[in-house]
């Protein structure tokens, strides 16, 4: 493996922790609650942009949704959060 190789993997594993910590920390669920729901499919995912242009990942479970954006979760409104 190259070290653009490695460096990419490790980038990505970054990401990829840090969005299952946001999925977590929106429905207040613990890691493997977490993992359970994305693999079964009861957390969905669509990429997003907000009205100021900032990307994020609008997640949903249970009938509720949370905006997550690079180091920040909001919730959406009416979500009863």
């Amino acid at each position: 493996m190259s070290d653009s190789s490695i460096h990419d993997s490790r980038e990505m594993h970054v990401e990829i922790s840090a969005l299952i910590g946001g999925i977590a920390k929106a429905f207040d669920l613990d890691e493997s609650e977490t993992i359970s729901a994305l693999e079964t499919g009861k957390v969905t995912m669509t990429f997003q942009s907000d009205t100021n242009g900032n990307p994020y990942a609008l997640a949903t479970y249970n009938q509720k949704s949370a905006r997550l954006y690079a180091g920040a979760v909001k919730q959406e409104p009416g979500d009863g959060h």
